[in-house]
């Protein structure tokens, strides 16, 4: 296949790790001194693996080349060629060495390969002793205009063969050179990027390619790597729909998972973790932080979780975005981002930041390991976030509290089964089923939250009264609505409103709604007149004087209420007559 799928997964892959000459420099120095075992390097990319995979010759014809610019690519990587070599010629290396034969290949607009190597390994490149477990974690790049590329990387160790030597940055097999005193292990990182966040099924590929690659031959280890990628980029991403796509890399059968409703972005990954680690109260604290746009941090001892947690919680607010700067991975060199004044969503190490922590302000920490959000300023004031408005926090917290989040109860009832097939299949549905419900139950908080906001919009001359709206917030409300309404994710939702786009967020709002108020927005959606604008006005000031003299006297009998002339005393009635009733649902 010549050309390059249009919706293919695979953009490039990567394998990054110390140099030949590094480990030829580490060999030499622990042959000498056991102790110096534990040094650490500096990574680099060792090659690039990028569609389409064509041979030598093909590659050179004009007219196929031509074909190749569906995908903008700017930079050239120039990578070195391993070839087999006979036994013989091995024997006559040192006698007649030649320079290492080099190919450029083209590199996605998009790819920084400069940059990518300590995004893979974000912590430290040490050679050890002992191999360690494999380690994935995952990676999201934004370029200028808010386009996003996502890797999935794997840290695993390879031994250092005994029978290696290096010459002039090229392994060797040399059966006279005298073996290490003591097994070392090189960190190794492949990472597969992707226009798509197919987060689980590239884990999954990921794991069935480091099985062949721990313990091969660096020639063998190349051909795999190619192999694997070739196989990737004949993948092409399912449409929306019902309709999933399927491959084999042995062992494991790999699901693309669809977007079954177009409205939604695709998920692949699992959408409860966060409710694992933080309570509900937690949860919209952090929600509120991301819609009045503060400059947020995660923080865990796992780089794994601070891609994940922090793509759950932008997923819930769907579909409002967060379109500021989003680095969910800073490596250990990367710690000045933190000084930004701008909002921004970051993460990093906990040991990381505790480096720096004294020397920056203002930032919202959140602690994943520990479940707590916190504020950085130096003079230990208490974190100041205002709260999501009562009803839509309540309904929220009491359809979290319904879910079923732990697999393991599920499983109660039911037998062994020895296919893993089976197993993984089983395992997949139901976290299907929860993701589902999660996104349900997250649009309907950002329903509750904006649902009046299109009473206020005025679509002739495309204005919102802000003013008119806070007046009608209760006073509890009012802080909350007020650093919301001058955020650029609020703007943006506005514009939405106005161009009367019908996404996830409006085809719940006419679900919810009274039939009045359905056939009124999809008629001729307009700002509510001056009449009806009083009116609501004037009832919402009355029930609230009521309420406020109830506060104000305990002991008074609620028959003394019914003195005041006032129309509408019922909040329940009153919301329903205003088209604002909280839309709250069960699963079953």
């Amino acid at each position: 296949m010549a050309d390059v799928l249009p919706n293919a997964i695979l953009e490039i892959c990567v394998v990054v790790g110390a140099s030949d000459e590094k480990l030829k420099e580490i060999c030499q120095v622990v042959q000498k001194d056991d102790a110096q075992s534990h040094i650490c390097l500096i990574p680099e990319v060792r090659s690039a693996h990028v569609p389409p995979f064509v041979t030598r010759d093909i590659s050179h014809s004009s007219h196929i080349a031509q074909s190749f610019t569906k995908t903008s690519r700017h930079r050239s990587f120039r990578k070195k060629k391993d070839f087999k070599h006979s036994t013989s010629a091995l024997s006559n290396t040192n006698a007649n060495h030649k320079e290492p034969q080099t190919e450029e290949i083209s590199i996605p607009n998009n790819i920084d390969l400069q940059g990518l190597p300590q995004l893979c390994f974000p912590g430290e490149l040490q050679i050890e002793t002992e191999p360690k477990e494999d380690h994935y974690h995952f990676l999201v790049f934004t370029d200028v205009f808010g386009a996003r590329t996502y890797g999935v990387v794997v840290q695993f160790y390879r031994p250092i063969q005994e029978e290696k030597s290096f010459q002039d940055g090229q392994a060797h097999w040399d059966a006279a050179v005298q073996k290490p005193r003591m097994s070392l292990y090189a960190p190794f990182s492949i990472c597969v990027i992707s226009k798509f966040p197919y987060f689980t099924a590239f884990k999954d590929s990921l794991s069935c390619l480091t099985m062949q690659v721990k313990s091969c031959h660096q020639v063998d280890f190349d051909h795999k790597v190619h192999q694997f990628a070739a196989k990737l980029a004949l993948v092409p991403s399912p449409p929306p729909g019902t309709l999933h796509l399927v491959f084999n890399l042995k062992p494991l059968q790999i699901i693309l998972p669809s977007r079954e409703d177009p409205k939604y972005p695709i998920v692949d990954l699992d959408l409860h973790i966060p409710f694992l680690c933080f309570k509900p109260k937690c949860i919209l604290q952090i929600l509120t932080c991301f819609l009045i746009e503060q400059r947020i941090v995660f923080l865990s001892t796992d780089w794994a979780l601070l891609t994940l947690i922090a793509e759950c919680f932008i997923l819930y607010l769907h579909p409002l975005q967060w379109q500021h700067t989003y680095v969910p991975i800073l490596s250990k060199g990367m710690m000045d981002f933190l000084m930004a004044p701008t909002a921004f969503l970051m993460g990093c190490h906990v040991d990381y930041f505790n480096k720096v922590n004294s020397e920056i302000e203002g930032l919202i920490l959140v602690n994943i390991d520990e479940g707590t959000i916190k504020s950085s300023d130096l003079s230990h004031i208490k974190l100041d976030i205002p709260e999501i408005p009562l009803e839509a926090a309540e309904c929220f917290t009491q359809r979290i509290e319904s879910l079923q989040l732990y697999y393991d109860l599920e499983l109660s009832h039911l037998g062994s089964s020895t296919d893993i097939s089976d197993l993984r299949m089983r395992r997949r549905e139901w976290q299907q089923n929860l993701n589902v419900q999660i996104q349900q139950i997250s649009l309907e908080l950002m329903v509750n939250i904006f649902r009046e906001v299109s009473d206020y919009l005025n679509y002739e001359y495309r204005v919102f009264n802000s003013e008119e709206f806070l007046k009608n917030r209760t006073i509890s409300d009012q802080p909350f609505y007020k650093k919301v309404l001058e955020t650029y994710i609020f703007h943006s939702f506005l514009k939405a409103r106005l161009s009367g786009k019908m996404d996830a967020f409006s085809y719940m709002e006419l679900s919810s709604c009274s039939e009045n108020d359905r056939v009124k927005m999809l008629d001729s959606p307009r700002r509510p007149t001056m009449e009806e604008m009083a009116m609501k006005r004037e009832r919402n000031s009355d029930f609230l004087m009521i309420k406020r003299l109830a506060a104000s006297m305990p002991n008074l009998p609620v028959d003394t209420l019914y003195d005041f002339s006032v129309v509408h005393l019922s909040l329940g009635k009153n919301k329903h007559e205003n088209g604002s009733k909280i839309y709250c649902q069960t699963f079953i």
